[in-house]
Formats: C-alpha cells, structure tokens, sequence
C-alpha cells in the first residue's frame, strides 16, 4: 500500500537541497535578503503545497497555508538552530499551519451548524457542507488506479489523510507522526489502519470490475 501511494503521488524525499549546502545561506536568511528568500521559496515551495493540498483537499487553502509557512518562517529564522535540514524545518512549519487550519475550520463548522436554520423537521438542524469537490493532483496520468486511489483519499477526514500522507508518503516516525499530529502513537496506528482499509476496499472493487 504505502509502495503504491507513492508510486501515485510522486512523494519527493526530504533530501539536502542547494539552499542547505551553502555555508553563508542562513545567515543571508536572518539579515532578511530577499533575493535569499526567493531562493528559499523556489527550491521548497512545490513540495511544501503538494503535502499541504493533500492533507486539506482544497488548493486555494493549500496555497494560502503555504504563504503562511513562509511568513512564519521569516518571523521565527532566528530560533533556527540548524539541528535539521532547513527543508524538514519548514515541511514540519507547512504541516502544523495545515493542521491548525482543519481545527480552525472544525471549529468554525460547530458554530455554523449551532446558529444554522432548522429544517423542515425541526428535529434535523441543518448542517453547512463542508465537502470539497475532489481534486486531481497535476503532472499525474489519469490511469484508473490513480483516479480511484484518488477518488478513495478525498472520502477520507482530513486526519486520516493527514495519517497518510505522514506515515505512508512522507515516511515519518509513528513519533513524529504523533508530534505532529498531537495525538497518541496509538491513535496515530487506528486511523492508519481505517485508512488502509477504506483505500484496500477501493482498489479490491476496481480489480472485480477490470477482472
């Protein structure tokens, strides 16, 4: 499963980039040059957005969360310590501000839903949608097995695609998972099961279908 989820999304390794390898970089970073910036935003900007839609299903979002990252970046390069790549610190930035933006929204849908009006039966309130319409990942073909796979992570919540995206494409620890994530190592293992499950179903009704 994980072999083929990063067959479909194309996952790129958090590996040493040119930015990381120049010696003088992060001190151009916290004199604020902005042609050293740009650079930075090149060479991490594809990847950061590819994680970040995702988790959330939505571009726009993904995009604005991306900007965020950088901005947060820019505010917070003098409490980087170099202990890790400068990639992975702001991959890890890029995934907290997605998740933040989930509980926002969560957050948002419950006093929507409260202060929404009452359906014809006053004993069903009705609720806001809050479902994106899928999305198809750019630079992919549209073989069925992707489209399916696909199709399967949009029905998921956004903590299990974040489960995913983590643990299967991203390759992180159940520990860092669970940091991230701010949750059990536990919890992290249940909704990557549910996970698994759900996209399992999927590709077992396409291989009848095709069969």
């Amino acid at each position: 499963m994980a072999e083929t989820l990063r067959w479909v999304f194309g996952r790129k390794d958090l590996k040493m980039t040119v930015v990381d390898i120049l010696p003088d970089f992060l001190q151009r970073l916290r004199s604020g040059e902005e042609t050293a910036w740009g650079e930075l935003h090149r060479e991490h900007y594809s990847r950061l957005w590819s994680s970040v839609q995702r988790i959330l299903n939505n571009p726009s979002l993904a995009e604005d969360v991306v900007q965020e990252t950088f901005i947060k970046a820019y505010r917070d390069i003098h409490r980087f310590q170099g202990q890790s790549l400068l990639g992975t610190w702001l991959y890890r930035i890029a995934i907290n501000q997605a998740l933040d933006t989930i509980r926002k929204k969560q957050r948002l849908d419950r006093w929507l839903s409260f202060l929404s009006p009452v359906a014809d039966d006053e004993n069903q309130p009705t609720v806001p949608e809050g479902q994106i319409a899928p999305t198809v990942s750019t630079g992919l073909e549209n073989t069925e097995l992707r489209d399916a796979i696909l199709q399967a992570m949009t029905e998921l919540s956004p903590e299990h695609r974040a489960v995913i995206q983590l643990r299967l494409i991203d390759e992180m620890s159940l520990e860092e998972t669970a940091q991230l994530l701010r949750c059990k190592a536990g919890t992290v293992n249940s909704r990557l099961h549910y996970a698994c499950e759900h996209l399992r179903r999927k590709l077992a009704k396409l291989k009848r279908r095709t069969e």
